[in-house]
């Protein structure tokens, strides 16, 4: 759909006849930042990954995630779900609290307790109110981590009445610190403008692409091409890579 209407966009100021200079267009976002920058986090697969936080958590399987400078997005069939930090007071269970009134503005039923349970190293906390949505009624649970003595992050889950987080344990049971050494690995994509060579081939080229899922999936998006469609020796292809 935005390709649909940025064309139709295009059409209408420039017209369907405007010129077209692609060599000129290479040139100009070749070695530009592809994708998450690192200092927001880096979604790959199903893994979110911040170095400079040193943490990292894995969305569960057949959901999607979103990144943002304000929290990252988790949602499928099963809820939906929202990972962000807030200031810490060292207290979990205020910590806890505090979130919830800060959802709901100071209106709503606040939890009437809140659970704790150790995860991967790290104290959590957490607790689940049932709340309105849309004129339904789901539940809305806060998790929350405490990663160091002055430093928190927490999900707030969304899911259907009398679920609670059910759809999601296998994502808080993911979350954990990064060693220093693989947060030392995380680094940016950009776009590689190549030429293409004798005997280049769709599947070869994508094979380089620095991603772990769909490759060649992504090598035929990015250049518009079909899955049937042979290389041109001397015509010149898109690729990510890892920033060097």
């Amino acid at each position: 759909s935005r390709v649909l209407r940025a064309r139709q966009t295009a059409e209408r100021v420039a017209g369907s006849a405007a010129p077209r200079n692609r060599e000129v267009f290479l040139a100009a976002i070749d070695g530009m930042l592809y994708g998450d920058d690192p200092r927001q986090g880096v979604i790959d697969g199903a893994s979110f990954r911040h170095p400079d936080l040193r943490i990292a958590f894995t969305a569960p399987q057949g959901y999607s995630m979103s990144n943002s400078a304000q929290a990252v997005t988790i949602a499928g069939q099963g809820g939906q779900a929202q990972f962000s930090s807030a200031r810490y007071g060292g207290d979990l269970d205020a910590h806890v609290r505090q979130i919830f009134a800060s959802l709901s503005q100071g209106g709503g039923a606040p939890p009437t307790e809140v659970r704790r349970t150790p995860i991967n190293g790290m104290e959590a906390a957490y607790a689940t109110v049932r709340a309105n949505a849309g004129g339904q009624n789901v539940d809305a649970t806060v998790f929350a981590f405490e990663t160091a003595r002055s430093t928190a992050y927490h999900f707030v889950v969304i899911t259907s009445e009398g679920q609670g987080v059910g759809p999601f344990v296998p994502m808080l049971d993911s979350f954990r610190r990064l060693a220093a050494t693989e947060a030392g690995q995380i680094r940016a994509r950009e776009i590689d403008v190549v030429t293409v060579r004798p005997g280049d081939t769709p599947e070869r080229m994508a094979s380089t692409m620095a991603f772990q899922d769909r490759k060649l999936e992504r090598f035929l998006v990015l250049n518009g091409l079909q899955r049937e469609a042979r290389l041109q020796p001397g015509s010149k292809v898109k690729l990510v890579v890892f920033r060097r």
